[in-house]
């Protein structure tokens, strides 16, 4: 059995009463600590569906919970069960829940909402693409980066929709905002596009190979891409040849 199993088990022994579900999830939460317990924020997922619980513990600001603070996990958790419940009803409530966690003010936090639209994605890519779509004219720095590291996801990225990543990407490029939130944005791009690339090598060197020289940040983004494993050991020298392009090689 897992451990993800194993929670799952003992959530439906508790999943009808909010008060020990609660305590449940934030004494297991791992917390204070580096790694949340996302184990137990997928096994919740998958069995929890009180949509009036979850927008609750959604609210729970950075004034109630710090980061570290296990309480945190409740609104961490929520982010992901969100995106699972959409999955089933397409509430466009769930989908302002989600852009308002990618805005939170614990970095934890946001990273809960790009793993909600992974729920999504899992679900439905087209629906995922959709709200993408309509999204990211209007997106801030924050929720570009939740956008970009939800879509560099194993289960829902391959050849096909790495097309449509590399089409946010550029959407991003061409319209680069560098604000206070920028450094957010900018580290979910400097791991991202070697994702992308990884899944559909073609395309993603190409679409580096536009940009280098373009604009010095830029050119930092893409070189800490080519830096990565995935691109290293399996194309060693289209990397080197691309890293040699990059200003301050």
């Amino acid at each position: 059995m897992t451990k993800k199993e194993g929670f799952i088990q003992k959530l439906k022994l508790i999943i009808d009463d909010s008060e020990k579900l609660e305590k449940f999830v934030i004494e297991n939460s791992n917390l204070p600590g580096p790694r949340a317990n996302l184990e137990l924020a997928f096994a919740l997922s998958d069995v929890y569906e009180n949509f009036g619980v979850l927008e609750r513990w959604a609210r729970i600001d950075v004034n109630q919970a710090s980061v570290n603070d296990p309480k945190s996990f409740l609104p961490f958790c929520s982010a992901v069960c969100l995106g699972r419940l959409y999955a089933k009803t397409k509430d466009e409530k769930i989908v302002h829940a989600l852009k308002k966690v990618a805005n939170d003010d614990r970095w934890r936090i946001r990273e809960a909402a790009a793993f909600g639209f992974q729920k999504i994605g899992e679900d439905n890519f087209q629906e995922l693409k959709k709200i993408f779509s309509e999204w990211i004219v209007k997106s801030n720095n924050r929720e570009k980066r939740a956008i970009i590291v939800a879509l560099a996801h194993p289960k829902i990225l391959d050849r096909n929709t790495s097309f449509y990543c590399f089409k946010i990407l550029e959407e991003i490029f061409k319209n680069m905002e560098r604000d206070d939130d920028f450094k957010i944005l900018k580290k979910g791009l400097e791991f991202t596009i070697s994702v992308y690339t990884a899944a559909n090598p073609e395309e993603g060197f190409s679409f580096m190979e536009k940009w280098i020289g373009k604009d010095e940040a830029i050119d930092l983004i893409i070189k800490s891409n080519l830096k990565k494993n995935r691109l290293l050991k399996k194309h060693p020298e289209k990397t080197e040849e691309l890293l040699k392009k990059t200003r301050n090689n």
